[in-house]
């Protein structure tokens, strides 16, 4: 299995939609066998859910991510998990032995879905 995660500096990015980068890990067998970070294709929610799916990911792992971007990665049958801070490495090797859960970490764009200005339902995730 193939999952993504946002990635910033090395750490789990606070915000899926500001991420520079993605690392895509390879899991098999509760470890992780590859894996590969990629820059972003740019910023915004609209076109990082395809880019994720077309690189055969399974699962977006994020710190926080807006609901519109929740939706846009499901309707191409990612799962999402949130809320995850620290090393990225740390997140897949985590998930890779299923003791990664997600927080629920949604964004709220005052209810609008934009990129700047907004607030979070976690402290984990403030812009």
């Amino acid at each position: 299995m193939i999952i993504a995660v946002a990635v910033e500096n090395g750490n789990v990015c606070p915000h899926f939609g500001h991420s520079p980068s993605f690392s895509f890990y390879e899991i098999e067998e509760g470890k992780v066998i590859s894996e590969e970070n990629i820059q972003s294709p740019g910023h915004g929610h609209g076109i990082l859910p395809e880019f994720i799916a077309s690189k055969g990911a399974k699962v977006v792992i994020a710190g926080g991510m807006g609901q519109g971007a929740v939706n846009g990665c499901m309707s191409y049958g990612l799962q999402v998990i949130t809320g995850v801070q620290g090393s990225a490495d740390e997140a897949a090797l985590l998930f890779a032995k299923g003791e990664l859960i997600s927080s629920d970490s949604i964004c709220y764009h005052h209810g609008e879905h934009h990129e700047h200005g907004h607030s979070c339902s976690s402290d984990k995730c403030s812009h």
